[in-house]
């Protein structure tokens, strides 16, 4: 064989080596490409299955609180109430802001045995008062009506109150269920009387106390374990989600 076939030779075994080679790196490469989408289709059937069995999980109606207290919940919109909650929510703050004695509310043993010298309320250029319950429970009103209503409130306490001759007590009768006025408002009508003790009639005369309650639908605060004092009752009282932004007297259809 000559050295020109020797070359010729050569030069065809390099360029048959060079094609399988390319065409060995063209057969990873695809092979590489569909081992990857079969990886990603992997994947993605996993999230699917996964993210279908979180929606359909049920929604936790438990929370534990800081204090270590588990309370249970539902999930609700933003401007969401149940009934149940708006009745409560007005009985307890009526009861609060209409019920008047010279003793603080309490536990334990030294429950409703504490003074209350009340809180003092400017009205019309003079000093009136209130009794620190219900001024605590005026913070479940709207600020625009607080102020109005305490000043009311202030002229309506008997100064026996303060002296301990005279007791008024919120009784509820019918607590009707809230009408909704529009999203995040609500109308509930109110049955009611105060009782009112004193030296003259211990036994207590009755005095109708018969509203429309007008409440709206706020954030709730951020629950905070060791607050005291006012903010604590500021904290208690919106905890609710709710305030009363107007009061206005009922017109009960039955007594026309």
């Amino acid at each position: 064989m000559t050295n020109d076939q020797q070359y010729r030779l050569k030069f065809l075994e390099r360029k048959t080596s060079s094609r399988f080679s390319n065409n060995d790196l063209l057969g990873i490469c695809a092979l590489t490409g569909v081992g990857l989408s079969t990886l990603s289709l992997v994947i993605q059937g996993f999230l699917f299955f996964s993210y279908n069995s979180l929606a359909k999980r049920p929604v936790p109606t438990l929370v534990q609180l800081a204090s270590g207290d588990s309370i249970s919940v539902t999930q609700l919109g933003s401007k969401e109430r149940t009934p149940e909650v708006l009745m409560t929510f007005t009985s307890r703050a009526l009861t609060l802001l209409m019920s008047w004695s010279n003793t603080l509310p309490g536990e334990g043993a030294y429950s409703g045995k504490t003074e209350d010298f009340g809180v003092e309320i400017k009205v019309e250029g003079r000093q009136e008062k209130v009794t620190t319950p219900t001024y605590q429970a005026s913070f479940a009103l709207s600020e625009d009506f607080r102020k109005e209503f305490l000043q009311e409130l202030a002229k309506l306490t008997p100064d026996g109150v303060f002296s301990g001759t005279t007791k008024v007590v919120f009784v509820p009768l019918d607590i009707q269920k809230p009408i909704q006025i529009e999203p995040g408002k609500w109308k509930i009508s109110v049955v009611s009387n105060l009782l009112v003790f004193d030296q003259s009639d211990i036994a207590g005369r009755a005095i109708p106390f018969n509203k429309d309650v007008f409440v709206q639908a706020v954030e709730v605060p951020d629950y905070q374990p060791h607050l005291s004092g006012i903010a604590l009752a500021v904290q208690q009282i919106r905890s609710s989600g709710v305030e009363i932004y107007a009061i206005r007297d009922l017109v009960r259809e039955d007594l026309k």
